[in-house]
């Protein structure tokens, strides 16, 4: 019996799949796998929870910009003495970049770190022109 696969079967992979089942992954960042994040909404704040054991506070920087948040840093978990045998959380630099249901205050938020998680208080960004206001209607009649 032949368990091998047939000659040029990578090129019967797209007709299988379809020709842009590939593509679909480019928008993927393998690099930030292990980088977790929820997020929590309540009215017009935001609660944006890491999962990030290891990490050491003066290793790690956040940034908001309009709807964007981005935490990056570097995780720590070495253990002197000790030989890395099995290895499923990530260690070193992590950048990771959400995008956010509503654009954030940049002068209005807290962060706090907690039992290996990274826990960032934003609030909604509310324009003036964003407020809801009565529109005057001018009677043209008048005049």
């Amino acid at each position: 019996m032949n368990n091998h696969l047939p000659n040029g079967w990578q090129k019967m992979i797209p007709k299988f799949l379809g020709d842009d089942f590939f593509s679909n992954f480019d928008q993927i960042n393998f690099q930030n796998v292990g980088t977790k994040v929820n997020i929590y909404e309540n009215g017009n704040e935001l609660l944006c929870v890491f999962a990030l054991p290891g990490l050491k506070l003066e290793d790690v920087d956040i940034y908001t910009y309009e709807r964007t948040l981005e935490v990056r840093g570097t995780i720590h978990s070495n253990f002197n003495g000790y030989r890395l045998i099995q290895e499923e959380f990530p260690q070193g630099p992590f950048k990771r970049t959400i995008e956010l249901p509503f654009p954030v205050r940049e002068d209005k938020m807290d962060a706090a770190f907690q039992r290996g998680l990274l826990v960032i208080h934003l609030h909604r960004l509310i324009r003036p022109n964003q407020l809801r206001q009565k529109v005057q209607i001018k009677n043209l009649d008048d005049e």
